[in-house]
């Protein structure tokens, strides 16, 4: 069996007025919560008031009722308009909301005029409007509303720039906290000391061990404090000394000067070496004198032995 308010809506669409409204009624009581009960009673009663009142009712129950909504604007522009009073309905503007609207309403403003009664095919008009759903918008990533994303190449150098910061911070905590930094990706094949000398001075190191190299002036006419290295690539260690590295020389016992590279030693040392190995001999550092003479500079001397002599 339809319900009351189905039973309201068949009668209005057939003319019954009366029996429409008798329906609307127990469809009041049935179903008080539903928007679209009110708003067929508003639409055909003709009392301005009680039609506020009923629309108010269904916005209450349902805010976005679209013929609700439409009513209510027309009774307020009614309200403000006195003019538009005469001659003008509700139903002339509120479709679909009433099945009353009259489209050959006389244009002229001071006539009046009683509603129309509807026709058949103005009730057909009038169809319950389905409620919209909102839309519900995707929400979004917060991460991604706050904050821009970075290009590769801003990454890349965002990357590079934490990098430095990160190493200059880690030579710093090395100077400080005196420990050393595994950097041999860095200084490839440089020699290392496992320890600093015990003291100041000139040294032959080999084997973890410090051999004392004595300074002479002048090309050196005896083996005094000149030692003997077993490796072909000899490491001279000066510590506490910081002699001028433009004024040193590498001199073979031929006179011929070779090149040799110098590094930053553990602790407050200096490290040389020969790029490439040495052959046996006799091999000295000379520092250059202010005079440039042979006499006037220094030498440090040691040997290279002969693999393959016999002890």
């Amino acid at each position: 069996m339809p319900s009351s308010l189905q039973q309201g809506i068949n009668a209005a669409k057939a003319g019954k007025m009366q029996d429409a409204l008798a329906h609307l009624k127990d469809a009041i009581i049935e179903e008080p919560q539903n928007a679209d009960v009110w708003v067929w009673i508003a639409a055909i009663i003709e009392d301005a008031a009680k039609q506020e009142i009923f629309l108010k009712k269904a916005l209450e129950i349902d805010p976005d009722n679209i013929p609700a909504q439409r009513g209510m604007a027309y009774l307020d522009k009614r309200k403000r308009d006195e003019a538009s009073v005469k001659g003008d309905h509700l139903s002339d503007h509120t479709s679909p909301i009433t099945p009353f609207p009259n489209k050959n309403r006389p244009e002229e403003q001071g006539k009046k005029t009683s509603w129309a009664k509807p026709e058949k095919r103005d009730l057909e008009k009038l169809a319950v409007q389905p409620k919209k759903e909102p839309v519900k918008q995707p929400k979004q990533d917060q991460t991604s509303q706050e904050y821009p994303k970075l290009s590769p190449l801003e990454l890349g150098l965002l990357g590079v720039i934490v990098i430095v910061f990160t190493f200059i911070g880690l030579l710093i905590a090395s100077a400080v906290f005196d420990f050393s930094l595994p950097l041999d990706f860095l200084t490839g094949n440089q020699p290392k000391l496992s320890t600093e000398p015990p003291y100041p001075g000139v040294f032959l190191y080999e084997n973890d061990a410090f051999i004392d190299i004595q300074a002479h002036t002048g090309p050196p006419t005896v083996d005094i404090g000149i030692p003997t290295s077993t490796v072909q690539e000899p490491l001279i260690v000066f510590f506490g000394i910081e002699p001028e590295l433009e004024k040193m020389r590498f001199i073979y016992q031929t006179g011929d000067y070779l090149a040799f590279n110098e590094y930053q030693g553990k602790g407050n040392s200096r490290l040389y070496q020969a790029e490439l190995s040495l052959e046996p001999g006799l091999y000295c550092l000379q520092e250059t004198a202010e005079s440039s003479s042979l006499e006037d500079s220094r030498f440090w001397c040691f040997k290279v032995a002969n693999p393959t002599a016999e002890e």
